[in-house]
């Protein structure tokens, strides 16, 4: 009857005037109240649905919200689950952000923030940033909207968080600091130290990226002292050990970036031994970025055969997460070694293959960057 159109494979829509047809009659034979109560029960499948993925693509990251209450993970949980719950949630996508949207036109401001929260891991992992700041500035809105009344005043922090890693990504370092000036604010304000710690080491990411490397690493120092305020049985106690494990990371990229080449290579080999000791069997996504930046330590340092033994290892673990944005950086660090072993053909290669995930997870500016790199050498 060509009522719905085909928009890929076993995905459809109704077309506009059939939409707009059937708005009509649910005003007016269902009306507002029950209109509303349907789109509550989408939205509550749709965060369900996202929070249970979310677990499963990084199950030890820390959390808000109600929607990870009770969640465990499959008992025969094989080592491609979590690649799979990334791809499930990336098929989603769109309809997430469309049910946020719908939530916050009806006033379901608790529903907003958690499905911001729920889609963390596709954002961190895969990038989508003009959705990730269209769905976070609702997040925002109404995390501060309900903070005062019967909200959770730390989903303020969180929000701001997560929409400043947004920004970093399309390189809007002043709104980004911004955010997480605000962040570390909020968190301070409601006493959440966790929140608080993962703001100032937010900041520190930001001031890498500005190769301001001294302060990067004292932010990071500052998040583990407040990390170090944190006692057994407060909020957040459980997530200190792989918190304090993503600082010494830290600290070691920013020694690294300070060419302290030797107390760098110490911190990040101890970040890899606290990773591989957390519960589960560790955190191998972690680990592939502890390697990444070791290669990118033993660029810098100009070995650039030890760097490619680290960035393989790199290679391998962000296949394994189905990490598209870090494979772009790790292929782009891997190019690098090439160049400088003269391996022009092996370079062009993995750009073009950077170039492909970046464009494939919408940042084309990434893509961009890449091609040019790709057209310098080919010149």
């Amino acid at each position: 009857m060509h009522l719905l159109e085909e928009v890929g494979e076993e995905r459809y829509r109704f077309h506009d005037l059939v939409r707009a047809h059937a708005h009509e009659l649910a005003v007016a034979e269902d009306g507002h109240g029950r209109m509303s109560a349907a789109v509550r029960r989408v939205a509550v499948a749709h965060l369900r649905f996202a929070a249970e993925l979310d677990f499963r693509v990084m199950p030890l990251r820390w959390r808000l919200g109600p929607a990870y209450g009770g969640l465990v993970l499959p008992p025969d949980r094989g080592p491609a689950d979590g690649k799979l719950a990334l791809a499930e949630l990336r098929r989603e996508r769109e309809n997430l952000a469309a049910v946020v949207r719908a939530a916050d036109q009806y006033g379901f401001d608790d529903l907003v923030w958690q499905l911001c929260e729920a889609m963390w891991g596709l954002h961190l992992l895969l990038g989508f940033h003009a959705q990730w700041i269209d769905t976070h500035l609702l997040g925002v809105e109404v995390a501060r909207r309900r903070a005062e009344e019967f909200g959770d005043r730390r989903a303020v922090g969180r929000m701001l968080v997560q929409l400043a890693f947004a920004y970093m990504g399309v390189g809007r370092a002043d709104d980004a600091a911004e955010a997480l000036a605000q962040a570390v604010a909020a968190d301070e304000a409601c006493g959440h130290r966790r929140g608080q710690a993962s703001a100032v080491e937010a900041l520190g990411l930001l001031r890498l990226k500005q190769w301001r490397y001294a302060d990067a690493q004292r932010c990071f120092e500052e998040a583990r002292e407040i990390l170090g305020r944190i006692r057994e049985g407060d909020d957040g106690w459980p997530d200190v050990p792989r918190a304090t494990a993503l600082l010494e990371h830290h600290i070691g990229r920013a020694q690294a970036k300070q060419r302290d080449f030797t107390a760098a290579l110490a911190r990040l080999n101890d970040a890899l031994v606290c990773f591989r000791r957390l519960p589960g069997g560790g955190d191998a996504y972690n680990e592939g970025r502890v390697y990444m930046s070791l290669g990118e330590m033993h660029l810098d340092a100009g070995d650039p055969d030890l760097a490619r033994v680290c960035l393989d290892k790199a290679v391998k673990a962000m296949e394994a997460a189905g990490a598209g944005l870090q494979l772009a950086d790790v292929f782009e660090s891997r190019a690098r070694c090439h160049r400088l072993a003269a391996r022009q053909a092996e370079a062009v290669a993995d750009l073009r293959t950077a170039a492909a995930y970046y464009e494939e997870n919408g940042d084309r500016v990434g893509a961009e960057r890449i091609r040019a790199g790709i057209a310098e050498l080919e010149a």
